[in-house]
C-alpha cells in the first residue's frame, strides 16, 4: 500500500496523523535521492538522538575525558524539526507508514537501521535497492507534479497522451505540462478513496480545473487507460475505472468544441472499426488477409480518426456494451437497407 493511501485509510488510529502527513508530504519529491532523503531525516526527524550525543558530550567534557576536550554547542532545535518529546513515537509510526511503499526505501532503510541498533535480537532487512526505488516510483504514478514535460515522456502511456494531445493541437510546452500534473493530481485523489468507487468517481466529477467538458472528458480516458494497462489486479482500481467510463462518452477529443449531435450522429469508431472490418470480410480482405494496421488507416482515413488510437483500441478486441445498443441498432438498419448481409452483434468480438 502507498504510504498516502495508508494514512487516508488509517488516519483515524494514528497517534500524530498532522506530523506524519507532513512529513510524507515533504519527502515526496526526494524519494528518488538517497542524499537528499538522509540530509531530510538527519534535519528533521532525530531531535531527540541529537539531544542524547549533546548531553553525553557534555558529560564526557565535565569529567575532563579525553574523547571531549572542546566544550560542546548548547543543544538547539532546528526549524521545523519534530519535537524531541515525540520525535521517537513519529519515526515508529512513519516506519509503518512507509514499510510497504517502496518508492520510500532510503527513509525505510533508515528508520530500519536504526530499529536495527535499537532491536538487535531481530534484525529487518532494508538494505535500500535503488533499482527497484526507481521501478516503484514509475509504477506508483504519483511523482507530481513535475517540472519538465519530459520528465513524463519515458514511459509509454504518457508519451501516447503526449501525441494525441499535440495530434488535436496544443504544442505548449506549458499547457502540455499542466495537462498532465493536472491529471495525475487528481487520479492520486481518487486512489485514496478507491475502497468508495462511487466517491472516487465524484472527485473527478467534481474536479473545476479543466478548460473545457471535451478536456476533461479526455483526463478520465486517460486515468481509465493507466488503470486498465497498469492495475487490472488491482480490483478497487478496476471498479473504479467501470464507474467512471459509465460517466463518460464513448470518446474524448480536444480537436474542438465537445461534439454536437450532429458528430455523434456519425458514430463512435467502435461502430465505424466494426463495419469496414465486416465489409472487408465480405471482399475476402479481412484480418485474416490484411495488416491489423493497414486496415485501421483506412478507417482513419474514412473517418477522420487517429490511426494510433484506432490501432491501440483494435488491437485489444473491440466489443459493445449496453452504451452501443441504439447506435448498433441505427447502424444495423442502414446495413440492412444496403442489403450488404452485414449486421453488427453486441456479444460479438471483432
Amino acid at each position: 500500500m502507498r504510504a498516502k493511501e495508508y494514512i487516508a485509510c488509517s488516519e483515524a488510529s494514528l497517534k500524530h496523523p498532522d506530523q506524519i502527513r507532513q512529513i510524507v508530504d515533504e519527502m515526496l519529491p526526494l524519494r528518488a535521492s538517497r542524499q537528499q532523503t538522509v540530509d531530510y531525516y538527519n534535519r528533521k526527524l532525530i531531535a531527540d538522538i541529537r539531544l542524547q550525543a549533546c548531553l553525553l558530550q557534555k558529560e564526557l567534557y565535565e569529567k575532563n575525558n579525553a574523547m571531549q576536550t572542546a566544550e560542546p554547542e548548547e543543544f538547539q532545535m532546528r526549524e521545523g524539526e519534530i519535537p524531541v518529546e515525540i520525535a521517537a513515537a513519529v519515526r515508529d509510526e512513519l516506519f509503518d507508514v512507509i514499510k510497504d511503499d517502496k518508492t520510500f526505501g532510503y527513509l525505510y532503510f533508515l528508520l530500519g537501521n536504526l530499529r536495527n541498533s535499537q532491536r538487535p535480537t531481530n534484525p529487518i532487512d532494508c538494505v535500500p535497492d535503488e533499482r527497484g526505488i526507481v521501478e516503484a516510483l514509475k509504477t506508483s504514478r504519483d511523482d507530481y507534479p513535475k517540472s519538465d514535460l519530459a520528465a513524463y515522456l519515458d514511459d509509454d502511456i504518457n508519451f501516447a497522451q503526449y501525441q494525441d494531445l499535440t495530434d488535436a493541437g496544443i504544442a505548449d510546452e506549458a499547457k502540455l505540462l499542466s495537462w498532465f500534473n493536472n491529471a495525475y493530481r487528481i487520479y492520486d485523489q481518487m486512489r485514496l478513496v478507491k475502497s468508495n468507487p462511487i466517491a472516487a468517481v465524484r472527485v473527478f466529477l467534481d474536479d473545476s480545473s479543466y478548460e473545457s467538458q471535451a478536456a476533461k472528458d479526455l483526463t478520465g480516458r486517460f486515468i481509465c487507460e493507466i488503470i486498465s494497462r497498469t492495475a487490472a489486479e488491482d480490483k478497487r482500481l478496476t471498479r473504479i475505472e467501470e464507474e467512471l467510463n459509465r460517466h463518460l462518452p464513448e470518446e474524448a477529443s480536444l480537436d474542438g468544441a465537445d461534439e454536437t449531435a450532429a458528430d455523434k450522429a456519425k458514430g463512435s469508431n467502435k461502430i465505424r472499426t466494426a463495419v469496414i472490418y465486416e465489409i472487408l470480410n465480405k471482399l475476402g480482405k479481412g484480418k485474416s488477409f490484411n495488416d491489423l494496421s493497414k486496415i485501421c488507416n483506412l478507417v482513419a482515413y474514412l473517418t477522420g480518426g487517429s490511426p494510433r488510437k484506432i490501432y491501440n483500441e483494435a488491437q485489444k478486441g473491440i466489443q459493445f456494451t449496453d452504451y452501443h445498443k441504439k447506435e448498433l441498432s441505427e447502424v444495423n438498419k442502414i446495413l440492412s437497407d444496403l442489403s450488404l448481409g452485414i449486421e453488427l452483434k453486441k456479444d460479438k468480438e471483432y
